[in-house]
């Protein structure tokens, strides 16, 4: 996966437009409706605003240090110690204070995209050898992990917002299936009994093949007619939230071994 100049700013535009509809509609609600339910299994509305805004503040201090080629690790104190407390408000911080830094923490993110030379997107991100979450990459690929965050949490806000974006499906999946080859959850527990192959067919977009022998896997791009043990048919939309553990719009078409086409998720439980 290729992302150019042009796509970058593509993205950090969307990026915008997504998060100023997300901080507008939050703003809309009660205490009472920031707390309710979200789409997201034990997570509020708060919950995700929170963790938006963390991530806002964490890809802006990522963005500066890596362009100081300084380490920099998206939680400084640790994924085990820092997350727990990123999901909730500061104390003596109400639901609206979260709504209002989230505003403003996007707003300074996407200002410091928005001014970055075009030589500064190939700069990689280093983080520290004992605090990896994101994997190796190039800062180009921020806004795109940024967007990934905004569409499907704005999904999960459960506010009518809108599906997914055409840039984020087609720049993501491609990018979530060779992402498969050095990652295949984010702290999930996966299944590595599993042995064989499946063909994820995109009706409009994408064929890969992703193999799978207890603890490895292979993720390639494929023809739609290279033979696999299972074959997952769906549009990208619908294989990207098979891929990210949500809801789909048209289920996905199983052929061949339907059983083992059903166990990709536990192979792969998403992000």
């Amino acid at each position: 996966m290729v992302i150019t100049d042009d796509s970058s700013q593509q993205l950090i535009d969307a990026v915008k437009e997504r998060t100023r509809r997300i901080a507008d509609s939050l703003s809309g609600l009660s205490d009472d409706e920031l707390h309710q339910s979200s789409a997201l299994p034990e997570w509020s509305r708060l919950t995700i605003a929170c963790h938006l805004r963390f991530g806002a503040e964490a890809l802006c201090r990522m963005t500066r240090s890596a362009l100081q080629g300084l380490p920099v690790a998206y939680y400084p104190e640790g994924r085990e110690a820092q997350r727990p407390r990123s999901l909730v408000p500061l104390p003596g911080e109400s639901p609206q204070g979260v709504v209002e830094s989230l505003t403003r923490l996007s707003e300074e993110l996407n200002q410091e995209w928005s001014t970055l030379d075009p030589d500064a997107w190939g700069v990689d991100v280093v983080e520290p050898p004992e605090k990896r979450d994101l994997g190796p990459v190039p800062l180009r690929h921020l806004p795109l992990l940024r967007l990934a965050e905004v569409e499907v949490h704005g999904t999960d806000l459960g506010l009518n917002l809108g599906d997914w974006s055409e840039i984020f499906i087609s720049t993501l999946l491609p990018m979530r299936l060779e992402w498969l080859n050095i990652r295949r959850a984010n702290h999930r527990t996966f299944d590595t009994e599993l042995e064989g192959s499946w063909l994820l067919v995109a009706t409009d977009g994408p064929t890969y093949k992703v193999s799978v022998n207890g603890p490895n896997v292979e993720s390639q791009a494929a023809s739609p007619d290279t033979q696999a043990r299972a074959v997952i048919e769906a549009t990208s939309r619908d294989l990207l939230a098979l891929l990210l553990g949500r809801a789909f719009e048209t289920p996905p078409v199983m052929m061949g071994d339907i059983a083992f086409g059903q166990s990709f998720s536990r192979a792969f439980p998403g992000p």
